[in-house]
Formats: C-alpha cells, sequence, structure tokens
C-alpha cells in the first residue's frame, strides 16, 4: 500500500502530503507520456517507472519535509543504535543494490514507516512499547521489506492506466484513511480503489513474507512477529480510542497472525535448530541488553521533552547503590539523577555500573555525558580515553570526546579527532557541526564555513550548502589551491542541484 511507505496524516502536515502527492503524480505524468510499447522488457517493471536515481531524488525531498514538519530524534546513541539494527536485518536478504538509513522520530504513537529512497523512520513509541529487540525487529525487517519488494512503484504500475486526477484521488484516499478516505473512495472511483486495497493486501503479505525470513536469519526468533501483532491486536479490542497508528496502514486480521505464526514455526526448523539456542535479543543475563538501555534511555529523553510514555512508571527514583543491584534499574536511577540535574548521585551510579563493565559504551558515555553536564570536561576527556583507543572512530564517543574538548577550550584535539572520524566514513551531519565550531574556535572562519556547507551537504539542503561554501571562499585568505578546491566544490553542488530540480541525471 502506498500509505506504507509514505507518512500517516497523525504524523504529517498537510503541505508534506501535498508535497509527496505532487511528486508522485509528476512522476506518473512522465509515465504516461511514453507508450508502454517503448519499453524494453528487461525484467522488473517497476524499474521502468522509476529509475533508482529519480527514486532517490523523491527520497531526498521527502526527508527534507520529514526534517521541517517532524520532531526528529537527535540523540547520537539511540540513532546509532537503531542504524545498526536496520544494517544488520537488511544485510541478511539481496537489497539491489538499495542503501537504508534509519532515524528516530520523537514520538509517543505505536508507528514506523518507510519513505522513498530507502529512508525508514521509527516512532518512539514503537521501541519503548516492544517488549524485546526481536519484536521491534520484527518491524523494521517489514518496512524494509516494502522498500526492497519496491511496493511504491508497483503500486503506481497497477494504476497506470488512471489518469493523473484519479490517481492522485486514490493516493490522497489511501494516506488519509478514516472517514476522509473512505469519502474521496466513494466519490471518485470505487472500483479502482478496490483494485489499489487488493494491491495493498498482497504488498502486506509479501512484506510479511520476506521481514520474517529476515528475521530468522538474523537470528531473531521468528515468532517475534505474530507476537507482537498478537499484542497490537488485543489492544485494538479494548481501545475504542488511541488505536496505534502502526494498524490504522498495516491492519492486523486473525488471518495475517495465523499466517506469519505458521511461517515462524516454519523457519524456527530451518533456522533456529541450528544456533544452539542462542538468539540475537533474547538472551538471558544479569546484564542489560542494548535494546533495554536504549528504551531507557529514549524513556528518560522523551520525560524530558514532556513526552508521555508508557515505560515511565518504570523508573524507580531510588535504589541500593550496592554492586548486585540489577544494571538495567540502575541504569535508570543514573539517567533519572541526571535528568534532574542530580550529577553527583548520577555519577555514583554510573561508577558502579562502569566497575561492572569497564568497556560498555552505553555506561561510559551516560558518564561523559553527566560529566559535560557539570562542567568537568577534563573528567570527560579522561574517561573516554582508554575507551577510544578500544574502539577507535567509534560515534558516540568521538562526538562525546570532541564536544568536551572544544568545551575545554581545545579545539585544535578536537578537529584532529572529528577530521579522522570523518575519513572513516562512520560520522553524521552532528559531525560537521562540531567540526565548524572547532574550526571557528581554533580561528579558521574560511573552514567553519565549509565545515557547516559540508554539514549542510549531508543533509541534502543545497541552498544553504552552496551559501557556505561561497562564504567560505570569501574568507579564504591567500591560500590559492584551496581557492580553486572551494571553486570546484561549489560548481559541482551547483551541477547537482540543478540535476535535482530538472531530473537530467547523467547530464
Amino acid at each position: 500500500m502506498i500509505q506504507q511507505l509514505l507518512l500517516p496524516l497523525a504524523s504529517i502536515s498537510k503541505s508534506l502530503l501535498l508535497t509527496l502527492i505532487l511528486l508522485l503524480s509528476l512522476y506518473l505524468a512522465d509515465i504516461h507520456r511514453v507508450s508502454a510499447s517503448t519499453l524494453p522488457d528487461i525484467g522488473n517493471s517497476a524499474e521502468l517507472l522509476m529509475s533508482p536515481e529519480d527514486e532517490k531524488r523523491i527520497g531526498i525531498e521527502f526527508m527534507r519535509q520529514v526534517r521541517y514538519q517532524l520532531k526528529l530524534e537527535e540523540d547520537v546513541s539511540s540513532n546509532e543504535y537503531i542504524q545498526q539494527l536496520g544494517n544488520k536485518l537488511a544485510s541478511q536478504i539481496d537489497t539491489r543494490g538499495q542503501t537504508f538509513t534509519f532515524f528516530i522520530i520523537s514520538d509517543p504513537s505505536i508507528n514506523a514507516f518507510a519513505g522513498p529512497g530507502g529512508f525508514i523512520g521509527i516512532h518512539t513509541g514503537l521501541i519503548l512499547s516492544s517488549k524485546s529487540e526481536g519484536e521491534l525487529a520484527s518491524v523494521i525487517a517489514h518496512e524494509i521489506a516494502h522498500v526492497v519488494q519496491r511496493h511504491l512503484l508497483r503500486s503506481m504500475e497497477s494504476s497506470k492506466n488512471m489518469t493523473l486526477a484519479t490517481f492522485g484521488a486514490i493516493l490522497a484516499a489511501m494516506i488519509l484513511g478514516g472517514e476522509v478516505g473512505e469519502a474521496v473512495f466513494a466519490s471518485t472511483l470505487a472500483g479502482s480503489a478496490q483494485s489499489q486495497l487488493s494491491y495493498s493486501r498482497a504488498h502486506e503479505q509479501e512484506a510479511d513474507r520476506v521481514g520474517i525470513e529476515m528475521l530468522a536469519r538474523a537470528k531473531y526468533n521468528p515468532n517475534d512477529m505474530p507476537n507482537f501483532f498478537e499484542t497490537l491486536d488485543r489492544q485494538t479490542r479494548f481501545a475504542q480510542h488511541n488505536i496505534p497508528e502502526l494498524l490504522l496502514t498495516h491492519p492486523v486480521t486473525s488471518s495475517r497472525i495465523a499466517d506469519t505464526r505458521a511461517r515462524a514455526d516454519l523457519l524456527a526448523k530451518t533456522y533456529i535448530e541450528n544456533l544452539d539456542g542462542e538468539l540475537s535479543g533474547n538472551t538471558t543475563t544479569t546484564s542489560a541488553s542494548q535494546f533495554e538501555l536504549i528504551q531507557a534511555r529514549l524513556d528518560i529523553l522523551s520525560q524530558k521533552m514532556g513526552i508521555p510514555t508508557e515505560k515511565s512508571s518504570l523508573i524507580i527514583p531510588e535504589k541500593a547503590e550496592n554492586r548486585k543491584t540489577n544494571h538495567l534499574k540502575l541504569y535508570k536511577v543514573a539517567l533519572t539523577h541526571f535528568n534532574k540535574g542530580e550529577h553527583d548521585k548520577a555519577r555514583s551510579k554510573l561508577k558502579l555500573l562502569i566497575e561492572e563493565e569497564p568497556s560498555r559504551i552505553a555506561y561510559l558515555s551516560a558518564a561523559a555525558e553527566n560529566e559535560i553536564a557539570d562542567s568537568k570536561f577534563s573528567a570527560a576527556i579522561n574517561l573516554l580515553k582508554e575507551p577510544l583507543l578500544t574502539y577507535p572512530n567509534n560515534l558516540t564517543l568521538t562526538l562525546l570526546t570532541a564536544e568536551a574538548m572544544i568545551l575545554n577550550k581545545n579545539p585544535q584535539s578536537a578537529r584532529n579527532l572529528l577530521l579522522e572520524l570523518i575519513r572513516s566514513g562512520n560520522y553524521t551531519p552532528e559531525s560537521y557541526k562540531l567540526l565548524a565550531k572547532a574550526e571557528k574556535q581554533s580561528g579558521r572562519e574560511s573552514e567553519a564555513y565549509e565545515a557547516m556547507g559540508n554539514y549542510y551537504y549531508t543533509l541534502r539542503e543545497f541552498n544553504s550548502a552552496i551559501n557556505h561554501f561561497e562564504q567560505a571562499l570569501e574568507k579564504n585568505v591567500s591560500d590559492n589551491f584551496r581557492e580553486l578546491q572551494l571553486k570546484a566544490r561549489i560548481s559541482q553542488l551547483k551541477a547537482e542541484l540543478l540535476k535535482m530540480r530538472t531530473g537530467q541525471q547523467g547530464q
């Protein structure tokens, strides 16, 4: 269903909805201008409707609108976790060269969505409501499957004989859903709408099938998918209102639960018996899992932002400070103290955890954050020195160290650290933003503008990127080679922007 590849109405504004409808309608218009007889039969007919480059263009515009309209979770640790989890799942199948970007939306609703170009968003509500990493992974695998199976394009293909007005009406109805969607269907063409719904059901079944195989190959219990479906189904029976948004775009039926349960049982025999009973995300140890720690972290962050969560009641305000205290509870207590600005109390709890697990990045990064918030920048740097040697170019540890160095008036060390991180390829837009601070503090004004230009470029904000590179060129002093580099970069960006606007790829 198209709505599975776009944001549900509850999550977007009308402007974003109209932008997406317009973009897709424009591409459909191009399709109508080409006779079917002129298209070569090269296998996947969906790929004839839109090239990977065109889909990427739509994906970039999609993400620009998402950033403007929704609240993205900026926590580095949480986003790094969700990206790693998504990559782990996607690596289990042939993605046909498709790359994925996984990100978190600060929203308490239970929801996830896949946008064009492999952009997959996960709401904090979904993460907090999942009982295990396997349940969370089952939803992400399902969304990956929608992208890999190219359901958006295949839905467009089924509509290629429609007029643009009809296509736009059906697309809007699918995204709007509810009474509004029903009204649109009724006032346009119920027959074509029903045809689209049949495609939707088929796509859901296919995404379940591909997703559950992905889940099992990644060594998760395949029963996590039907288990999560059953949990959602039970919620809808007792809730006339506040139905999980995931069900509005991914309806769960008894037959769907039965199908995934039967397939899970089959896959358990095929995959799970060879794992010696060891399943990812379902191990039982005295230590907290990464999934549990991220849940606790997102819960605290949500509370700090005033976002209600169902998990908040699990945060215990105070517990004994002995080493036998459950790690997860102790971590929650530490984060609660940190959230209240009680740095000494948070420090004592985190110290206990680090003594138990000296190399646990979640504990080390939380301790460093606490030191930075308490203006003890040297302590944060010293705390992360050894871990950075063990985990070179780790995103969370590197960014925290660089931030502490900048605040400690040591921008050159921060600059070197960030440049090495960027060269490694394991960076985020925030890496360039910190680099810009380090450059500016070092008196390199031109380099600071250049770093911000790269920051905006990673977000595909071409106009802002070009503006900052032009500022970098203007501030450049007596460096002829650098002047040539900046001019070349500006020309490159302008050419890329032109391609984005005109769609003339490769020209």
